[in-house]
């Protein structure tokens, strides 16, 4: 049952993870409290038949609050172009498929919109689940507003204790102590981090380019169970051989590692600069780009008549920093 819930799970983040709408998670929220508000009779009839110690002003508090916190979802630290045309970026990217062991009805409804808000998939490991409480009903009127925006309901999953079995998971978030006190700082564990690297050869007219990748794994076949391979530790370095677009982007969105590069030799992976955040990890990203991507990222950046270093720090809105990659690669393979 558990694998079922994990391929579930996955499945609904990779979907929404690929989806580069910025808007799309706007709209689903702002439409999560529409239909909060039009249900809120049959919320309290429920609060008072289950005495529970929350009222529908909490609930609906806490969701306009969630919303309107600030997001590191597809942060950028650095994005720049050297004279070799290559792009390289940090961004704050989501994790993949979180447990989070919580219990307390305000907490769990935070843990719906961080979902929504990270497009991780989240399974909530409840140690007092039930299926006819606040938290059960809040969680179904979410699910229709995702089924309405075709995302997933199984983006989040509200889970006995005893059905999470946390190896399955790239991380575990727990809230509370052994003896369930709540924790300030939430603790966590994730997957094992490794300074391996891999070279996923998925077009075999870079085969010359791939071996010169030393001391690295040469992967191939079809890039989701290359990507599940890779993404079984926290790998130091990744990249992808490829002309077509989307399996690039699918690889630069879905591999869980530090460096994650398009067509470019991992002799360049570092340190990434920023810390890891609870629901994001920083990835280091460099793809080439087209020519006329190069012209136009110089025209449109910053001390433009200036430019005579080897590289350049550019400036996109950070939401738009990932589609903008997308339609590189797109001008590139094209």
């Amino acid at each position: 049952m558990m694998k079922d819930n994990i391929y579930k799970l996955k499945e609904a983040s990779r979907k929404y993870r690929l989806n580069n709408q910025y808007e799309l998670t706007k709209n689903v929220l702002g439409y999560i409290k529409d239909r909060i508000k039009v249900n809120e009779s049959e919320i309290r009839n429920l609060i008072n038949l289950q005495k529970e110690n929350i009222t529908y002003e909490d609930i609906f508090s806490i969701i306009n609050k969630e919303i309107e916190e600030d997001d590191s979802y597809k942060r950028y630290a650095k994005l720049k172009i050297n004279q070799d045309k290559f792009l390289s970026t940090c961004i704050a990217m989501p994790i993949g498929v979180i447990a989070i062991e919580v219990y307390d009805t305000q907490e769990v409804i935070k843990w719906y919109i961080r979902a929504i808000k990270s497009r991780n998939a989240i399974a909530i490991s409840d140690v007092e689940y039930a299926e006819d409480n606040v938290k059960s009903l809040v969680l179904l009127i979410i699910k229709e507003a995702l089924k309405k925006f075709e995302i997933s309901e199984n983006l989040i999953m509200l889970l006995p204790y005893d059905e999470c079995f946390y190896e399955y998971f790239d991380k575990v978030i727990y809230t509370y102590d052994d003896v369930g006190n709540h924790l300030e700082v939430p603790k966590t564990e994730g997957k094992e981090k490794t300074e391996e690297m891999y070279v996923y050869l998925e077009d075999e007219s870079f085969k010359d380019e791939a071996t010169k990748n030393r001391n690295a794994i040469i992967l191939t076949g079809k890039i989701d169970e290359v990507i599940e391979n890779i993404n079984k530790k926290k790998t130091k370095g990744a990249v992808i051989y490829t002309k077509d677009v989307n399996k690039a982007y699918t690889f630069i969105n879905l591999v869980n590692s530090e460096n994650v590069f398009v067509n470019a030799n991992l002799e360049n992976v570092q340190d990434t600069i920023r810390k890891d955040k609870l629901l994001y990890e920083y990835k280091n990203i460099i793809i080439p780009i087209p020519q006329e991507a190069t012209k136009e990222l110089m025209h449109n950046s910053v001390n433009d008549e200036n430019y005579k270093s080897e590289e350049k720090e550019l400036v996109v809105k950070e939401e738009g920093i990932l589609g903008k990659i997308k339609e590189f690669l797109r001008k590139l393979f094209t």
